[in-house]
């Protein structure tokens, strides 16, 4: 259904903002909360809110005023994260976790989901680093990634009964469209990508966007509390094998 209201919390960039393009093309209305908007053109069917989702009384503000432009919410999508370099714990943690507990409790305080009759959507984009270690990120990064599986199955468990479903994704590896170049001019990680993962390539935004889909939509009206994660099958492999595979040198 076309009519359909999606808000995407962190679409200003990346995978995000692939998003919104996406739900547009579709033909849906689409809000977009962000710190940082594009200076461009938009259509009347997309509303972009300026806010610090960490500040909770202008993300409320930011949610009424969203309904109030495009009306109910058949769905919300979760993708905002920290790009600060100060007290990096501490905001990891308001801007994953706090802002989307906010966000979901004021979406139902107010009655705003639009109670359609598949269900409404809450998907929350994670990580593998929410079971394993990236050393190239944070503690913060870490810990606010694994908070979002168990905030998603709480609040799956609690708003089931509401016709509410709430549900994860776990992206791997995902080379962004601003991303194309450095790997063109890096190959060697490419051929490492084709090597290691079981699908022979890199995640895309699209492949995100996909599950993203599937679990907000009708299709995914029996699913709730669940982790999909996005890997092209790597996180299937022993570490041991992949040390093993791994080229020595001179190959």
């Amino acid at each position: 259904m076309a009519d359909k209201h999606y808000i995407v919390v962190g679409g200003t960039r990346g995978t995000g903002r692939a998003l919104v393009q996406h739900l547009l093309d579709a033909g849906y209305r689409v809000s977009v909360f962000g710190r940082n908007h594009a200076a461009e053109p938009t259509p009347s069917r997309l509303g972009l809110h300026t806010v610090d989702v960490s500040d909770v009384g202008a993300l409320r503000s930011a949610l009424d005023l969203a309904v109030d432009m495009h009306g109910k919410v058949s769905s919300i999508v979760f993708m905002q994260r920290n790009r600060s370099s100060t007290d990096a714990f501490e905001t990891d943690l308001s801007v994953a976790l706090t802002a989307t507990r906010v966000a979901i409790d004021h979406l139902l305080e107010r009655a705003y989901f639009s109670e359609n009759e598949a269900g409404n959507g809450i998907v929350m984009v994670s990580s593998i680093a929410d079971h394993y270690i990236a050393p190239e990120q944070d503690l913060g990064y870490h810990v606010s990634k694994a908070g979002l599986v168990q905030l998603a199955r709480y609040y799956a468990l609690q708003l089931g009964h509401k016709g509410i479903r709430v549900n994860v994704v776990s992206p791997c590896v995902v080379i962004k469209d601003a991303a194309q170049e450095y790997y063109k001019q890096n190959g060697w990680i490419t051929e490492r990508f084709e090597r290691f993962i079981p699908l022979g390539r890199a995640g895309k935004s699209q492949d995100i966007i996909n599950a993203i889909m599937f679990l907000a939509g009708d299709q995914a009206a029996y699913i709730t509390g669940q982790n999909i994660v996005v890997d092209g099958g790597l996180t299937l492999r022993s570490h041991e094998s992949i040390i093993r595979d791994f080229p020595r040198t001179g190959q």
